[in-house]
């Protein structure tokens, strides 16, 4: 299918037909590769009300940026939603992000859709009072802490006029359906990462008959807001078996679990203190760090292809009483004692958790080593943000007919195997492509899936290989000069 990039409007302005959202500063743009080719574009913004069910709510503006295929007869356009802060046009303006597009681009259309509610500076909340002291040591008072910038973020956000009810799966899948129309697309395939599938996945149940593929990787859907710990443990036991299977790092890591098991103890009893800089005031300030710190940098950072190799000398070291590598990651993770993204918070919390779901999570919590690290800081404070609903309930399973690949790593515990085989359940036409070795972040980037597999499936082809092999996993001697991580330089 077929698009132009013609200006729609002298002024590059559009009016909806609803009336509620509106096409600005609309330009077309050629974007560059690293081998120096050239992509036409046309970058815009989609200004639309924060609450659409608020007269009186503030307008917001998201970003996009549509990419004209490479084809002569493109498959339908390909909308692509971010994970994390939700941020992807950047991806065309940089060329070396650009060119791991082109293997897509040679298909399809590709259109970057920025997350409302990033880069918005009334959207942040910064904690203005002490640095909590025992943030890092345990879970209650990270937990109380968190409550009380809660409160403070809401009163905040109330006044500047913020209205954060507006930050939800639905209202993020209405943006895509609303942008979809301003451009005269009336049929697209859904590509989303992590909480872009989350998004996705709504915008399936919303608006089933505009999309006619769908591509998901490190799969979340709208039910599975809050993870179970049970797949943190078992992440845990597949470290457990690389390292035992390193002949090399054995020797001194006979048993990795035992390790873990061994410092997270020690440091709970006797929390170790490290000089980290403060990034609100670039002070340098004491943070004391125990189990529960300890177990927070974990889940964030063991699934993560790039990381996993140095877990084993992080620990290691630690229980050797040297704190250097702890200190690294800590301090990237300070933020989430310093401040509240209204539209992070919401989001996760507007999709909720069914009872059901809940009381699993707390009996796994209460075995697992980790606890609530698993879903912090939500679990922190699902009871204690705004109550709201959507048109539809997220806690009940997705149910579609709609074509859906699904990639995942088997090195994920965010987004686990298991997981996704649970959400695939409801999926009439899907495939499930695992790739060995990789983490979170890395699933979709292999280049095989990437510049084959993908491109194949919007092709409408067969997808025949469903196990790809990513890397090797290479870990970090434990001891010995190393520069193998940031944390070691």
């Amino acid at each position: 299918m077929k698009q132009t990039f013609t200006v729609i409007f002298i002024l590059c302005i559009v009016h909806l037909c609803a009336g509620q959202a509106t096409l600005m500063k609309v330009k077309n743009k050629t974007y560059k590769t690293t081998e120096g080719g050239n992509i036409k574009g046309q970058v815009g913004y989609l200004e639309v009300p924060e609450n659409r069910q608020n007269p009186r709510s503030r307008k917001i503006q998201v970003k996009y940026i549509w990419l004209k295929s490479l084809a002569e007869n493109p498959t339908a356009p390909v909308v692509y939603l971010e994970g994390g802060g939700g941020t992807s046009t950047w991806q065309a303006e940089d060329p070396q992000e650009l060119t791991y597009w082109l293997e897509l681009l040679k298909v399809s259309d590709l259109i970057f859709v920025d997350r409302r509610g990033t880069k918005d500076n009334k959207l942040e909340y910064r904690w203005k009072g002490n640095f909590p002291e025992n943030f890092f040591v345990s879970e209650q008072a990270a937990n109380l802490h968190y409550q009380n910038m809660a409160a403070a973020a809401l009163k905040t956000f109330e006044e500047r006029g913020v209205d954060v009810k507006g930050h939800t799966i639905e209202s993020h899948a209405q943006d895509v359906h609303e942008l979809m129309g301003a451009l005269g697309i009336d049929r697209y395939a859904i590509f989303g990462f992590s909480f872009g599938s989350h998004i996705g996945m709504a915008a399936m149940q919303l608006f089933p008959d505009e999309i006619v593929r769908a591509i998901f990787a490190g799969a979340d859907a709208p039910n599975q807001s809050f993870n179970y710990p049970r797949y943190l443990d078992r992440h845990i036991e597949k470290i457990a078996q690389l390292v035992a299977a390193d002949t090399s790092l054995s020797q001194q890591i006979p048993d990795f679990t035992a390790l873990l098991e061994k410092v997270m103890k020690k440091i709970a009893t006797e929390p170790v203190t490290v000089t980290l800089r403060n990034p609100m005031t670039l002070r340098k300030m004491p943070v004391k760090i125990g189990a529960f710190g300890l177990a927070l940098i974990l889940r964030l950072d063991i699934d993560d292809y790039n990381d996993i190799p140095v877990i084993p000398r992080l620990l290691y070291t630690l229980d050797q009483g040297n704190t250097d590598i702890l200190a690294w990651f800590v301090q990237k993770r300070l933020k989430y004692s310093l401040g509240v993204p209204g539209n992070g918070i919401n989001q996760q919390l507007a999709s909720g958790v069914d009872p059901a779901r809940w009381a699993t999570i707390e009996q796994q919590a209460a075995e697992s080593l980790f606890g609530h690290a698993v879903n912090f800081p939500f679990s922190a404070v699902k009871d204690h943000w705004i109550d709201q609903s959507m048109s539809f309930d997220p806690s009940i399973p997705v149910e579609t007919d709609i074509p859906t690949l699904f990639i995942t790593g088997t090195l994920d515990c965010r987004t686990a195997v298991a997981q996704v085989d649970e959400t695939m359940k409801g999926f009439q036409h899907a495939v499930h492509v695992k790739v060995e070795n990789a983490g979170h972040e890395q699933a979709y980037w292999d280049r095989e899936v990437n510049d084959e597999i993908i491109p194949a499936f919007l092709r409408g082809e067969k997808i025949k290989k469903t196990e790809v092999y990513y890397a090797d996993l290479k870990f970090i001697p434990v001891t010995g000069a190393e520069t193998g991580h940031p944390s070691l330089k």
